[in-house]
């Protein structure tokens, strides 16, 4: 048992575990927040590289790249979530996963369509983590 004591609050800690995940949560938001700048930084770089390239190329590079931030962005919601304990860590995590699979289909017809399988595929994915959200956001309205 562990005793802290601040000022004149008294509090007493049984499982130190709480700690350690939040402590984790904190260096996993640190790094996301990492990929974030890194993502903006290198989709500049990629931007003036391509700049020759064509407005096509560019306008490609630049919706992959803002969709990348995007479901970086999320991630860092729901980490974000998680440790403050907030219901919407998982609505943040669909919502990722949404935006990185929208992500791969602009990619996919971008460079061209491979087979019809693989974007049916995506398709069922999207159409399953929708539902997951219809239902996340359901229930959240019902409490």
């Amino acid at each position: 048992m562990i005793i802290f004591k601040y000022n004149t609050h008294i509090q007493i800690v049984n499982d130190p575990t709480q700690y350690v995940v939040k402590y984790f949560g904190y260096i996993i938001e640190a790094i996301l927040i990492l990929a974030i700048v890194f993502d903006l930084c290198f989709s500049i770089y990629q931007l003036i590289i391509l700049r020759s390239s064509g407005l096509e190329e560019l306008v490609y590079s630049a919706v992959g790249n803002a969709f990348f931030a995007l479901v970086l962005l999320e991630l860092f919601e729901g980490v974000h979530d998680f440790i403050v304990k907030s219901p919407q860590g998982l609505r943040h995590v669909v919502e990722a996963g949404l935006s990185y699979i929208i992500r791969e289909i602009i990619i996919d017809i971008s460079t061209g369509i491979k087979d019809i399988y693989s974007l049916s595929a995506l398709a069922i994915v999207i159409i399953a983590l929708s539902v997951s959200l219809y239902f996340l956001v359901l229930t959240k309205n019902t409490q």
